[in-house]
C-alpha cells in the first residue's frame, strides 16, 4: 500500500496544525476496483476557542468521493457528520438525502489542504488547463455543509519542479497552490505552509 503524507502550519490562526495521508487500497466486495482513501486531522485555536478535527474520505479509482466522516471536539462537545453520494452523484448527509449536493464530485474539508488532492489528483490538468467543479463544502469547526463551485487552473511548474494551480470560489476569493507530485499541498498561498 502506497502511503503519502504531511503535516502543515496553519497560517491564517494563532495556533493551528494538520497532518493528513492518502493510501490505495486494495480491492475488496464494497470496492472492488480498489479506491484511495484520505486520513486527515487537525488542532487548531481560532476565534471560535480551541477545537480539533478528524476525517476520513474514501474515493474510487478515479479519485471521485464516494464517503465522508468528520468529527469536532470542541468546547461544546464532540459532534460528528457522514457524507456518501452514490454512483449517480446523489448525496446523502447523516443518512438523509441532501439533494443541494447533486452532482458534486468531490468533497473538501474546510480546515484541511488534504483534500485538495481530490480535483488535483482527478483532474490531471496540463499547463495552461482550467477545470470548474462542484464540491460539497464542509465548514470546520462548524460542521456546516454547503455547495460550492470551485475553479482550478494549472499553472507552469515552480523552480522545484512542483505544480501550481490557481483555486478560485466565488465565496472565498482566490489562491495560489502549489502540490507535490501525489497531489498533496506544499504552500497553499495565507492559509497552509507545508512543515514535514
Amino acid at each position: 500500500m502506497a502511503l503519502h503524507s504531511a503535516l502543515w502550519r496553519r497560517l491564517d490562526v494563532a495556533d493551528g496544525l494538520a497532518h493528513g495521508a492518502v493510501s490505495d487500497f486494495t480491492p475488496d466486495a464494497e470496492h472492488p476496483d480498489g479506491a484511495h482513501l484520505l486520513d486527515g486531522s487537525a488542532v487548531m485555536r481560532d476565534g471560535a476557542g480551541p477545537w480539533s478535527l478528524r476525517f476520513s474520505v474514501v474515493a474510487d479509482r478515479a479519485w471521485l468521493t464516494r464517503t465522508v466522516f468528520v468529527e469536532v471536539l470542541a468546547d461544546d462537545g464532540l459532534e460528528r457528520v457522514t457524507l456518501s453520494v452514490d454512483q449517480l452523484g446523489e448525496w446523502s448527509l447523516d443518512g438523509r438525502p441532501w439533494p443541494e449536493l447533486r452532482g458534486c464530485t468531490d468533497v473538501d474539508v474546510s480546515a484541511s489542504p488534504l483534500t485538495n488532492a481530490l480535483p488535483v489528483r482527478r483532474l490531471g490538468l496540463p499547463v495552461g488547463g482550467e477545470a470548474t467543479v462542484d464540491v460539497a463544502w464542509l465548514d470546520v469547526p462548524s460542521l456546516a455543509v454547503h455547495r460550492v463551485r470551485q475553479v482550478y487552473r494549472r499553472g507552469p511548474d515552480d523552480a522545484r519542479g512542483l505544480a501550481t494551480y490557481t483555486y478560485a470560489d466565488p465565496t472565498y476569493g482566490e489562491y495560489g497552490i502549489t502540490v507535490d507530485p501525489a497531489g498533496l499541498v506544499v504552500a497553499y498561498q495565507g492559509l497552509f505552509t507545508r512543515v514535514a
